[in-house]
């Protein structure tokens, strides 16, 4: 089954602004990547924590070729900075041997104006994109792997592999991890569904003091990203003003 994923790239400084050369206007160019081959995701999940690692090869220049991908602020369709149609548009996509580059002049507009600021000052430096794949093609598109990694809370660790990404409707400037809940708990679910598969006996059932701590630890990031979407809202809400006021 094809399913549709939101994932953000967390290594630092992903998008910037270009410099503008001697003597030329300041740039309006945002740049950077959406995704990068080889690289670990924030851990994921609690129970069936896991890395995702997006390998090389999983995106081609013939699929690329044949998506319509816009480029927006927060996944937001009403806030389009530029489109990539089929290889066309005022995004430009470029596939290397790092990842999936992306550059497009900022249209002057409020969300233009809005993330050339944002990126100047530097308050918005990750990217997103949505993707989809086929979940039940472990040998083709998603395959998962134990590791011998624990967490602070004793779970054991696992990685996904997406070896084959079908399609991406979207790119965007990110303020905080894009994973919701809901896409948690699925990937855990398949997850449990690997280790139930691969082992007879399954997973040992966590201790209390295990379970405990897992609750923890997920308040303590859901606390963390609450104090990071506020910021979010807040950083919008004065770039916002100040582009407003340029009309």
């Amino acid at each position: 089954m094809k399913e549709k994923q939101v994932r953000t790239l967390t290594l630092p400084v992903s998008l910037h602004l270009r410099e503008a050369g001697e003597g030329e206007s300041e740039s309006r160019i945002l740049e950077g990547y959406a995704l990068k081959f080889g690289t670990r995701s924030l851990l994921i999940g609690y129970y069936y924590p896991f890395y995702e690692i997006l390998e090389p090869g999983c995106i081609t220049e013939e699929m690329l070729r044949e998506q319509r991908i816009y480029f927006t602020m927060f996944h937001n369709r009403e806030a389009i900075l530029g489109r990539w149609d089929k290889g066309e548009g005022t995004l430009k996509l470029t596939l290397d041997a790092i990842g999936l580059k992306v550059e497009c002049e900022a249209p002057h507009t409020i969300d233009g104006d809005k993330a050339v600021e944002l990126a100047k000052r530097g308050d918005l430096t990750e990217m997103s994109f949505i993707y989809w794949t086929n979940e039940e093609d472990s040998e083709n598109c998603v395959s998962y792997e134990e590791t011998d990694e624990t967490t602070d809370w004793g779970a054991k660790i696992y990685l996904r592999h997406v070896k084959k990404i079908e399609g991406i409707s979207d790119v965007t400037i990110a303020a905080t991890p894009a994973y919701t809940d809901t896409e948690v708990k699925a990937r855990e679910q398949q997850v449990r569904e690997f280790v139930e598969a691969t082992k007879p006996g399954g997973r040992e059932e966590p201790t209390a003091e295990q379970i405990e701590a897992q609750k923890r630890e997920k308040e303590k990031r859901e606390a963390s990203m609450q104090v990071r979407e506020e910021f979010a809202k807040e950083l919008c809400a004065i770039a916002s003003a100040e582009a407003e006021n340029k009309y």
